[in-house]
C-alpha cells in the first residue's frame, strides 16, 4: 500500500488538524474560529457553524473570524465569497489547493492586498468520517488568509 493512497470519494473531508491550529495562531486566536462557514458536521473549533444541509454557507452571511475548508471542485464559488465577506469585514482561513492558475485564483488571491498566502509543503492527511487519518494528499495546498 502506498502512502499516497488518498482516495477522492467524498467532498467533506475533514481537515489535519495542524493546519486549522497554524490558522488560529495567524490570526491570533486562541482555540476557536467564530465560525465555521462550510461544514458537514461540527468538527473544527467554532463558536458557530453553516452545517451543510441546514445552512448554506455560500448563502449565509460570514462574521468575525472565519475557517473555510471547502468543497475542493467548488472553490471558486467558495473563494469568491471569501473575498466578498473580506469586503465587508470578516476574516477568512482558507485550506484551498494551490491551483494558482485558476482565475480565481488571479482574480481574487494575487495581487489582493488584504490577502496572505502560505504554500504548504505535501504530507498532510486528511481524516474521514471516522476521523482516521486518510491517505497522504499528494497536491499542493494552500492556507489563504483574508485579513
Amino acid at each position: 500500500m502506498s502512502k499516497y493512497n488518498y482516495e477522492y470519494n467524498e467532498n467533506d473531508y475533514k481537515t489535519p488538524p495542524e493546519l486549522y491550529e497554524k490558522a488560529l495562531k495567524k490570526f491570533g486566536l486562541v482555540g476557536f474560529f467564530t465560525i465555521d462557514v462550510c461544514c458537514s458536521e461540527h468538527n473544527i473549533p467554532a463558536l458557530s457553524y453553516y452545517v451543510n444541509g441546514e445552512q448554506n454557507g455560500l448563502k449565509e452571511p460570514w462574521f468575525g473570524f472565519c475557517w473555510c475548508n471547502p468543497p475542493f471542485n467548488e472553490c471558486k464559488k467558495w473563494v469568491r465569497k471569501a473575498y466578498k465577506e473580506n469586503q465587508q469585514g470578516a476574516c477568512v482561513a482558507m485550506l484551498i489547493p494551490a491551483r494558482t492558475e485558476t482565475a480565481y485564483f488571479h482574480d481574487y488571491i494575487l495581487n489582493n492586498p488584504n490577502v496572505e498566502i502560505e504554500f504548504l509543503r505535501k504530507g498532510h492527511r486528511f481524516l474521514n468520517k471516522e476521523n482516521k487519518q486518510m491517505g497522504v494528499f499528494k497536491n499542493a495546498l494552500a492556507l489563504v488568509y483574508f485579513k
